[in-house]
């Protein structure tokens, strides 16, 4: 240690001289009694307290804005956290709806895992993680524990593609649960609306539109919308309704699979208000 004190002292000698010496000149400057040295450290003091007093909000400026850059990183992993707890509460909610629908309606079907929304104004699709290997089959009804979703359009061995009722080229004969009005269901890009339903029919809002057993896609009975909005004052013979889906594409992640020819009379789904 002490080897390396002189070599340092040897290499910068001349530095450590002129260190020593000023400290020794202010040493003896701040002894010093004289009006002009006074004079002299007055101002020192005074442009030490101005430089200071200008230095003090821009280091508070720097310190506070790092503070903020901390919090909105935080408030921001925090928001993230709070989305990804809100996801998870919601699909134990749905799984759990599922597992009341089953206890409920012991009938033969398939669960699957919805993996790829695509949506579309004219057309809205899903990927299901079940296949041909599963058992699956073309055409085959899709639905959840609130009601229905589509029907499977596309294979392969382990995925199926399904088409959702939200598509401007599916019409679906639907009726009024409440009042048995018959009507024809069909996706405008936007909403949902009941078409052909006369105006001497009962509809309100509220009512439940379910399949029909005139659809020759789908089996009957099976919800389907929710009246949003029911008027007569079209100028045409019949209401204008229209309604909201009661599996909502942006709800769903789950979803079960039966045979279109399998029955489903009487089965009871979950609602909630």
């Amino acid at each position: 240690m002490i080897y390396w004190i002189v070599r340092f002292v040897n290499n910068y000698r001349q530095y450590v001289i002129l260190t020593i010496l000023i400290l020794f000149s202010l040493f003896l400057l701040s002894l010093n009694p004289s009006k002009q040295i006074t004079t002299l450290r007055k101002g020192s003091f005074l442009i030490y307290a101005l430089f200071n007093y200008i230095k003090t909000p821009i280091d508070e400026f720097v310190y506070y804005k790092k503070e903020n850059e901390i919090l909105r990183r935080e408030n921001s992993e925090l928001s993230q956290k709070l989305f990804e707890l809100k996801e998870f509460e919601d699909e134990k909610e749905e799984l759990y709806d599922l597992l009341e629908f089953k206890k409920q309606n012991p009938i033969n079907y398939k669960t699957a895992k919805i993996i790829l929304k695509s949506k579309d104004v004219v057309e809205n699709k899903l990927i299901l993680n079940k296949g041909l290997r599963d058992g699956i089959k073309l055409n085959a009804i899709v639905f959840n524990s609130k009601g229905l979703i589509g029907y499977i359009s596309d294979l392969t061995g382990n995925y199926s593609v399904v088409h959702t009722i939200a598509n401007h080229n599916l019409r679906i004969s639907v009726k009024n649960e409440r009042t048995k009005a018959l009507g024809i269901l069909n996706w405008d890009g936007e909403k949902f609306k009941v078409y052909n339903v006369s105006k001497s029919a009962d509809v309100k809002e509220g009512d439940i539109f379910s399949t029909s057993e005139y659809s020759s896609l789908f089996p009957p009975d099976i919800p389907v919308i929710k009246v949003t909005y029911a008027s007569k004052e079209s100028e045409t013979l019949f209401f204008d309704i229209t309604g909201k889906a009661l599996s909502e594409m942006e709800d769903i992640n789950y979803c079960m699979i039966v045979e279109p020819d399998q029955n489903t009379y009487n089965l009871r789904f979950i609602r909630k208000k």
